[in-house]
């Protein structure tokens, strides 16, 4: 078996480009006779001359031009796979499994995958954007690197770290007796019929609303559910009935339908990230770190 380590091919190259082995010797810092006996084993080891030498001039053989093209793209490849490496050990590059309800994250997802396209151009992100799922359990199991979900959360065996809260509007048609108010209470919506996510799609979200009503005295007719939110708001615009969502929410209404904001609570959609216990790996680090920042939805 031929063996041929990239130090021969490095001092191949530079004599090769200065057809000169004092020269190619003095470029790579070491003594003309140790190095000429480096290039006469390479050629031993392939079978082969690569350098025709006289006493004027030393030019390549076609054997040699051939290893010199090679020789470029080997050393390229192997200080690119050097370079990749070390960016996933730093957390610069590698690919992120990250999963997130799809009724959990309107309106905060956008910003986040901007932001880690502009700041980790090198990190492949692979989304899982299941309703439903139990997000904490995948990242026990090693299936996801880590999540972004509503709080509270009942999961055990993962961190849980704050990374978003802002407060909740009403979603009602353009025409619906309660548009034209420029804030609401929780209580004035009591008696509409109410179009909701269900809560195996998101708990903590489905939980808080249906507090925040039964604190303000009444406990919320629901006469729909659906678990995408183009269909949610489709319904509300159809004036099925109106909705309670994360003031981000508005972001992502038709324009058959009219966002008020809701005051005189302090229920609030809270935005979490999962990951799994232990010190996190560079790479979830740093998402969680280019994530934080990235969710600047304003209040509504």
């Amino acid at each position: 078996m031929i063996m041929i380590d990239i130090r021969q091919l490095r001092l191949f190259v530079a004599v090769a480009e200065e057809l000169h082995f004092g020269r190619a010797a003095a470029r790579i810092g070491m003594a003309q006779p140790p190095f000429s006996q480096q290039i006469l084993k390479l050629e031993r080891d392939l079978g082969t001359p690569l350098l025709l030498r006289t006493s004027r001039r030393v030019s390549l053989t076609p054997a040699g031009a051939e290893l010199l093209r090679s020789a470029y793209d080997l050393i390229a490849y192997r200080d690119r796979m050097i370079d990749r490496v070390k960016r996933t050990a730093n957390g610069d590059a590698g690919a992120l499994r990250i999963g997130f309800a799809a009724s959990s994250a309107i309106g905060i997802l956008p910003p986040i995958i901007q932001r880690i396209r502009e700041q980790l151009p090198d990190v492949t992100l692979h989304l899982d954007d299941r309703d439903g799922v139990d997000f904490g359990a995948l990242i026990r199991a090693g299936a996801l690197d880590a999540a972004i979900v509503r709080a509270p959360l009942g999961a055990t065996g993962v961190v849980v770290e704050p990374l978003h809260s802002e407060p909740f509007i009403a979603v009602m048609p353009v025409d619906h007796p309660l548009s034209e108010r420029g804030t609401l209470v929780p209580g004035d919506l009591a008696g509409c019929p109410f179009i909701l996510f269900p809560r195996a799609a998101s708990p903590g979200l489905h939980d808080t609303i249906i507090g925040t009503c039964v604190d303000a005295g009444f406990s919320p007719m629901v006469v729909q559910e659906a678990s995408a939110w183009l269909t949610v708001v489709s319904l509300v615009e159809s004036g099925l009935g109106i909705t309670i969502a994360p003031s981000s929410a508005a972001r992502h209404c038709p324009p058959g339908v009219m966002v008020v904001p809701i005051t005189g609570t302090n229920a609030r959609a809270e935005l979490a990230t999962i990951r799994c216990e232990g010190l996190a790996s560079p790479l979830v680090q740093r998402f969680l770190d280019v994530a934080r920042p990235s969710v600047t939805v304003p209040a509504a």
